[in-house]
């Protein structure tokens, strides 16, 4: 069954609503930039507004129990946007994601699995606020009131030290697409799928990437040079 919100019915799409031809007057490069430029800036929106559009988001949620090193979490390398707060399992006031061995076969397997522990957030805090509660006599971290902090090398820094594992809500990386085609023999051209990098949206994003990729076909066809993506997003009232 076709993608509503692939390649081919994106640019047919547009194409039909511009009263345009499926000619080079949307070259498949240019389309494949607008395509590329949108899904950043739906991918970045979506991230700060969710769970609105949860939806839409799906096919790029990940979701991973990450082991706690000299007290950093080190982010996955598909990391792209985190989805709301990290987060721990406590129960009365002690980590519950500290690991016990099933066997000797078996990877480690969490005590969260216990009945009765709950989910604490991780409150993603700047330097600032990180110096004055590592410092606090009153307000230092503990189990049931962690905080976080985004450190270099895609890492997470979290307080207090004894924290085991952090669970990460997380937007993967999008790759990048591009509309692979063969020209006719009157210079039109049509979707050639083998030589495509098609997008891993689905059907409910549909109308927020047409809605993106018609207004920056509509304002590249006005005048090729312009460059103000963002601005021309954000007044195509996508969010």
């Amino acid at each position: 069954m076709a993608n509503k919100s692939g390649l081919d019915n994106l640019l047919k799409s547009v194409l039909s609503v511009g009263n345009a031809e499926q000619n080079f007057a949307y070259p498949p490069h240019v389309f494949s930039n607008h395509v590329n430029i949108v899904t950043s800036f739906v991918l970045d929106n979506l991230a700060i507004i969710y769970p609105k559009y949860a939806d839409a988001v799906l096919p790029f949620i990940g979701k991973k129990l990450i082991p706690v090193t000299d007290g950093y979490v080190q982010l996955p390398d598909d990391y792209r946007n985190l989805l709301g707060a990290p987060s721990i399992q406590v129960k009365n006031g002690k980590d519950c994601n500290d690991p016990v061995v099933i066997d000797t076969a078996s990877e480690f397997k969490t005590a969260k699995l216990k009945a009765g522990c709950q989910s604490v957030p991780i409150v993603i805090v700047d330097k600032g606020q990180w110096d004055d509660r590592t410092t606090s006599t009153y307000a230092y971290p503990k189990i049931d009131s962690p905080i976080g902090m985004f450190d270099s090398g895609k890492r997470i820094k979290v307080c207090p030290y004894d924290i085991a594992r952090v669970e990460v809500m997380y937007v993967k990386k999008e790759k990048i697409y591009r509309y692979g085609y063969i020209t006719q023999p009157d210079d039109t051209y049509i979707y050639d799928a083998a030589t495509s990098v098609e997008t891993e949206w689905e059907e409910p994003a549909f109308e927020l990437l047409f809605k993106g990729i018609f207004a920056l076909y509509s304002a590249w066809s006005r005048d090729n040079t312009i460059i103000e993506y963002s601005t021309i997003l954000n007044k195509a009232g996508l969010f």
